[in-house]
């Protein structure tokens, strides 16, 4: 003798939204239209659907319904799998995206050789649109992504403009501001240095500096650390302080997470900001202003920069690449400031 089983799903334990219709004693379409487009339901109907559901323990699958919008509400970036600068920039486009109702699925890579794998793994996921976000995307690979044919913005690449959308802080008048910060403090030579020479972002900001201090005829080398990362402005630290006495007045730091390396780097050698050098970043993290930094930097307004990431990429998706520039504000710190 077979017992009542109840939903035909009981088995499995999972509740479909056949189950929800039949407990709510409407059709499985006027369900659907409830969990998609609650506007179209009258409320007292939607309100029973959302009690029988709610009873039954029903979870919409969100990959049919995105099946049949043609969306799928989850937005891609391709970011470093380190710094703090981006987990700073993806918490921001998280809550901003959750906001919205969508999710952020992450592309990491630990090397810049990956990226053309992270590529390729992009290409087999139907995403709402794409957030390039690293510097050490090319032009090839930016390239490569807008063959993809989905919505594409570049988040502070200047590499990509023209290629696809980008928003990105104003780099060269953000270095020209800390340059001429330095100059109306007393410097009469300096530093640049880098993180990795062949971004846009490095080039940019060091091509800001050089104008501002060549105007006041002070001489700015540049130095590659080689990474965007504290290990790498602790390690060129040790290369500047071989250069004392004839260590230069200021030192420009094209990021703050390498500029925080700089500066725990020379304070090892007994060199200390301000005292015997200028130190500047770029950026504004969080950590700038700690204590034991007090970092003078470029900051950069990184809540409208994802705003108006989000703006291009999910509201005018269809228009031509354009390329938003937002300037930055110095923040003063103790280390240009006795």
């Amino acid at each position: 003798m077979r017992g009542n089983t109840g939903s035909t799903n009981t088995r499995s334990g999972r509740v479909t939204s056949h189950d929800v219709a039949t407990e709510a004693g409407v059709s499985q379409a006027t369900v659907a239209r409830v969990f998609s487009s609650p506007d179209k339901v009258a409320p007292a109907t939607s309100a029973k659907v959302r009690d029988a559901a709610e009873r039954l323990g029903y979870v919409p699958n969100a990959i049919a319904r995105s099946l049949k919008a043609q969306r799928t509400d989850i937005v891609g970036a391709i970011v470093p799998a380190a710094g703090e600068y981006w987990q700073h920039v993806l918490t921001l486009f998280s809550r901003q995206l959750t906001e919205r109702s969508k999710q952020l699925l992450l592309f990491s890579f630990a090397e810049p050789t990956q990226v053309n794998d992270v590529l390729e793994t992009v290409a087999r996921y139907r995403l709402d649109g794409l957030i390039a976000a690293s510097a050490s995307i090319g032009p090839a690979q930016l390239a490569r992504i807008e063959q993809l044919a989905m919505p594409t913005v570049a988040f502070n690449q200047p590499a990509a403009s023209g290629l696809v959308s980008s928003v990105t802080v104003d780099n060269e008048a953000g270095s020209q501001a800390l340059a001429a910060h330095v100059v109306g403090r007393g410097a009469r030579s300096a530093v640049f240095v880098g993180g990795i020479a062949s971004t846009s972002t490095d080039q940019q900001r060091y091509r800001g500096a050089v104008t501002e201090f060549g105007s006041h005829g002070v001489p700015c080398r540049y130095v590659e650390a080689g990474a965007f990362s504290y290990e790498a402005g602790y390690k060129i630290a040790q290369h500047l302080a071989d250069d004392t006495p004839d260590l230069a007045d200021a030192i420009l730091v094209g990021s703050d997470e390498v500029a925080f390396g700089v500066i725990d780097g020379l304070r090892e050698r007994d060199i200390e900001a301000p005292r015997d050098v200028l130190l500047t970043g770029f950026d504004g993290l969080p950590q700038a202003s700690w204590a034991g930094y007090d970092l003078t930097t470029l900051e950069q307004p990184i809540e409208l920069l994802v705003e108006h990431a989000l703006t291009r990429l999910l509201d005018q998706a269809d228009s031509d690449p354009h390329d938003v520039v937002v300037p930055g504000t110095i923040r003063q710190g103790r280390t240009t400031h006795a």
